[in-house]
């Protein structure tokens, strides 16, 4: 039976089965609803021993919300409430009947709320209304936006919450749908390859390029942007603009240095292992510059100091001397960094060197100084005719840019396919570990850090390489990362078996390889039979549109003869390269500086 009954009438029933109540935000939710709704479900009682009175036996959540509004003075204290009277007998069946109800998917009420929002609706009256921040419903309305198909599949559980959050880093529903079936058909969704299909062309504004220009200064030019609201990430739309303005940057940079007195000053965007000056000499600073006198006397301090505590067997030190030594040796190093770089570099070595300037992972300046290109180290008579003349180098056909990136893409396929050698990398970061540590006359525990390898195309991400290395770390057990504190999480990682632990540590050894082209990198080349071919090459957009014509007439008398060469020789260079990347015979080609036979010579 259905009646309504004054507000001050009703009192919580000890059968009311919901004896913990909802998280605060949860209650503030359905007081706002009640309050700007009204009650749009009724309440389930039973008459009370005290007479006149009713015990809430279904509802209490909606009662507490009511008495929360009748104190506040927003209903009165005698609010009819429409309420469903029961016997005794039924009180505890109804009670747990009315919390069987079945939630509501969320994507449902993603619509809902965008529903409202096309009524009319603003991102503030709902927020009012239903007890949300305002940056929550904006939220959910851009949920609410994205694709139909996104949101039934997300609904059939093909695809989970943070997947369609990263589909709304675009407001375009037919691209999120063609994104979409693009991955339906492929190995499936991932939240970050959502975003990188959706703005492939966009920089982050937490890319190095990005903070090295600044925010403020790319808006100030013109520069429009998009925000990913869940990641609280801002993606920079105009590449072209971002790069012209770090060009300009880095030009006053160049400038600056030049006047220094350096031979050549130039700039990279990509990472200094990658590009062509890694494997230049470079030269140290000669001329040492007097140190100051209080660093000088604070070493020999440190020096004397440590001298003793050595004297006495590390196992009888106390537990303050073990302190004083790790701070004290910890001091030294730092002043002996500063020693170091004290030394400047003389004139004569400026005229014969130059300077890298690069940008770090934090958008700060790098510079590389010292760096002596092969030209300009040859002295004496190399080079040089019986009359003294100097041969010119030839012009090589690849740009400086373009052998950054066939580098890069040796790297990257090197490390994909050195992933799938767990003992080998395991020998690998051993070895490196031992160059570097074994040495030291002191103990500290791990002092390990990776870095890995800075990549500058611009295709990097849609390689086979790129393919191969993400659906590695997609079959990586990372469960123990899920643990909130850094202790759960270790001994969570300790759990592991041998196998996921060695498949994670090759994961990361692999991509701190820094070089394709180093002695190490050539015999883990042949221990793991590395076949560059295999994962990567050589298209119209990545290599052959970036060549000379004349490179391209070549590369078809390779691989076709020069019949059919010659039919070409008149040929624009754009209907060479897409010719050479039609053929059949392009496949498994590639440039001659990433064929083996090019290192080994």
């Amino acid at each position: 039976m259905e009646q309504n009954i004054k507000l001050n009438a009703l009192t919580i029933s000890e059968k009311n089965v919901r004896k913990v109540s909802a998280a605060d935000v949860e209650d503030q939710q359905l007081i706002a609803s009640i309050g700007s709704q009204g009650l749009l479900q009724n309440l389930i009682v039973v008459k009370s021993k005290k007479r006149g009175k009713f015990e809430v036996v279904g509802g209490g959540r909606r009662l507490a919300a009511l008495q929360h509004l009748a104190e506040n003075g927003d209903i009165a204290k005698d609010y009819a409430v429409r309420c469903v009277v029961k016997d005794q007998t039924d009180a505890t069946e109804a009670s747990m009947a009315e919390n069987l109800k079945a939630a509501m998917h969320d994507a449902d009420w993603f619509s809902a709320y965008m529903q409202l929002n096309e009524q009319g609706m603003s991102a503030e009256d709902i927020a009012k209304k239903f007890g949300h921040s305002v940056t929550d419903v904006r939220k959910l309305l851009k949920l609410g936006g994205v694709a139909p198909v996104i949101l039934q599949a997300f609904r059939n559980r093909e695809l989970d919450k943070k997947e369609v959050m990263a589909f709304t880093v675009s407001d375009d529903q037919e691209k999120q749908a063609a994104v979409f079936a693009e991955m339906k058909e492929g190995y499936g969704f991932s939240a970050w390859e959502i975003r990188s299909r959706l703005l492939p062309e966009n920089v982050r504004s937490t890319e190095p390029m990005a903070v090295f220009v600044g925010l403020e200064a790319y808006e100030q030019a013109g520069g429009s942007v998009a925000s990913d609201l869940f990641q609280e990430v801002t993606y920079l739309n105009d590449p072209e603009l971002l790069k012209s303005l770090a060009e300009a940057k880095i030009e006053r940079l160049v400038a600056e240095k030049k006047v220094e007195g350096w031979k050549w000053v130039e700039y990279t965007f990509g990472g200094f292992w990658s590009s062509p000056f890694a494997s230049m000499r470079r030269v140290e600073p000669e001329i040492e510059v007097d140190l100051p006198e209080a660093l000088s006397a604070r070493l020999a301090e440190i020096d004397a100091r440590l001298n003793v505590l050595n004297e006495k067997p590390m196992p009888e030190w106390t537990e303050e001397e073990d302190e004083e030594h790790d701070r004290l040796t910890d001091e030294e190093r730092d002043l002996q960094e500063q020693k170091e770089n004290s030394r400047v570099f003389s004139v004569g070595q400026k005229a014969e060197a130059g300077v890298l300037i690069l940008i770090g992972r934090e958008g700060e300046p790098e510079y590389r100084e010292g760096i002596v290109k092969p030209e300009d180290g040859e002295k004496g008579s190399e080079g040089e005719d019986e009359q003294g003349a100097v041969d010119v180098p030839k012009k090589p056909d690849e740009s400086a840019a373009l052998l950054s990136d066939l580098s890069a893409y040796s790297l990257q396929a090197l490390q994909a396919d050195l992933m799938d050698s767990p003992e080998l990398c395991f020998d690998l970061s051993v070895f490196n570990m031992a160059l570097q540590r074994v040495a030291q006359s002191f103990l500290r525990p791990c002092d390990i850090s990776v870095q890995w390898a800075e990549f500058s195309p611009k295709d990097i991400l849609e390689t086979k390489a790129a393919e191969k290395i993400q659906k590695t770390r997609d079959g990586l057990n990372l469960v123990w990362m899920n643990e909130e504190t850094e202790a759960d999480m270790f001994r969570a990682f300790q759990s592991l078996t041998m196998p996921d632990k060695l498949a994670i540590h090759a994961f990361c050894v692999a991509q701190s390889l820094r070089s394709s082209s180093s002695v190490i990198a050539e015999l883990v080349k042949e221990q793991i039979n590395f076949d560059l071919s295999a994962l990567w090459q050589p298209t119209k957009e990545n290599y052959f549109k970036r060549v000379k014509r004349e490179k391209l007439l070549d590369i078809l008398v390779e691989l076709k003869g020069t019949d059919l060469a010659a039919g070409m020789a008149n040929a624009k260079k754009r209907d060479l390269a897409e010719l050479l990347d039609g053929l059949e015979e392009s496949k498994g080609w590639l440039p001659p500086q990433m064929r083996p036979e090019a290192v080994e010579g």
